[in-house]
């Protein structure tokens, strides 16, 4: 897969507040380290030594959480989404080879909460879409903070946040 990083490849990186600071390329090239980071965990675990619930809680506790910083500030890619959550089902219906194993269910029903009959793994799209909707709620509620002054000036300096555009050279975190 084109999206994909090796570790080291990953710790040649600079990374300020653990999102790397080289800008450059395209954005599945620049958040492929988190998709390299998700593989580096799901490769070190033996499954075969894992109950169906030890799986779930790493899959929920460390997998699904590598992304979560880097989702309440950027838009990531719906292809690095996707990718991460084929990883951790491949990963979640292995049986002990290296082979993918048999899917029994799809994906969307893995992702129902458990009184719906899913297990509770995270949409990763929606998740990142709450998590940038937290911002946006946070920037509009509180106008006063250095985070909602800088925005404002720099991206809408004559409307209101809930009307306002995508500018022309707008950076990824408006």
């Amino acid at each position: 897969m084109a999206v994909e990083l090796r570790v080291s490849e990953i710790e040649k990186m600079g990374k300020y507040l653990g999102i790397p600071s080289d800008w450059g390329g395209s954005k599945k090239d620049i958040f492929a380290w988190i998709l390299a980071r998700v593989n580096m965990k799901l490769e070190t675990w033996k499954e075969n030594l894992l109950s169906n619930g030890g799986k779930e809680i790493l899959i929920k506790s460390v997998v699904q959480a590598i992304p979560q910083y880097a989702m309440s500030i950027f838009k990531i890619p719906v292809s690095i989404c996707k990718a991460i959550e084929k990883k951790i089902a491949n990963f979640w219906w292995r049986n002990g080879s290296k082979n993918a194993g048999v899917h029994w269910k799809k994906w969307e029903i893995l992702k129902l909460r458990k009184d719906e009959g899913g297990l509770g793994f995270k949409d990763l799209l929606a998740f990142n879409k709450a998590m940038l909707g937290k911002q946006a709620w946070r920037i509009s509620q509180q106008p006063q903070s250095l985070l909602s002054q800088f925005m404002k000036g720099l991206y809408y300096p004559k409307c209101e946040f809930w009307n306002a555009g995508i500018g022309s050279r707008p950076s990824w975190g408006w």
